[in-house]
């Protein structure tokens, strides 16, 4: 989303407002010149999914591609940090025979997500799946985590309580990824972000890159700044 700021910086000739297209692979650069920051503004992401080999889709049922994940997960990385955005895919079933008793699932719609997101070097885009929860360790909040009493919230450890999932594994690897540094110094220790691991199981093979329909695109819209953060061009 455009500040006044930013449009002020715009109409000053300051600074200029630009669209990038993140896809067509797993991962992809956005790179950044010499003395120019920018600032993401918003990202619309198209669904895709995880499809078996099929030129005309007719692989594609709810059973064969659930298998692998119906959610993408799109981490966009930098020096200034890590912001993962976690879609779950639209889809829309169409007959594949007259008597419309057979359907295949296709992608359809998009979603956009308003943000500020600083960068002053390269920024990556990484697409991944996020596949089905295989185990789930269920227990009590951490008396250590903030928690309101039940009703209200689901309560803590040493208190009444309603056991949660704390900690998940998806194909023999850990779900909750620490994307945080930690500040032991000041007592506070990284988040436990919701987020998938960037592995050989939700990597995005070749046969999902490869059809026009299927392939991840996101539009990144995005303001370059001249000068750094703390010293804009006058």
């Amino acid at each position: 989303m455009i500040t006044p700021k930013l449009e002020q910086l715009i109409f000053e000739g300051k600074a200029f407002f630009k669209t990038f297209v993140a896809g067509g692979s797993q991962r992809i650069n956005l790179k950044i010149d010499n003395d120019r920051f920018i600032i993401i503004t918003d990202v619309t992401y198209f669904s895709s999914g995880s499809f078996p080999a099929n030129e005309e889709g007719k692989n594609n049922t709810f059973t064969n591609m659930s298998a692998n994940g119906m959610n993408t997960q799109l981490s966009i990385i930098g020096e200034r940090g890590i912001n993962r955005f976690l879609f779950r895919n639209n889809f829309v079933s169409v007959p594949i025979n007259d008597a419309a008793t057979d359907f295949k699932l296709l992608p359809i719609g998009h979603t956009t997500i308003n943000c500020y997101l600083l960068h002053t070097t390269q920024v990556n885009f990484a697409f991944s799946w996020a596949q089905n929860l295989l185990v789930q360790t269920v227990a009590p909040v951490p008396a250590e985590n903030f928690a309101v009493n039940v009703p209200t919230d689901y309560g803590r450890d040493g208190g009444v309580n309603i056991p949660v999932t704390i900690d998940a594994i998806v194909q023999g690897a850990g779900l909750y990824v620490d994307s945080f540094t930690s500040r032991a110094a000041v007592g506070v220790d990284g988040s436990n972000e919701f987020s998938f691991p960037v592995d050989n199981v939700n990597n995005i093979p070749a046969n999902n890159r490869v059809n026009s329909w299927n392939y991840p695109i996101c539009h990144v819209n995005y303001v370059e700044i001249i000068g750094l953060p703390n010293n804009i061009a006058r």
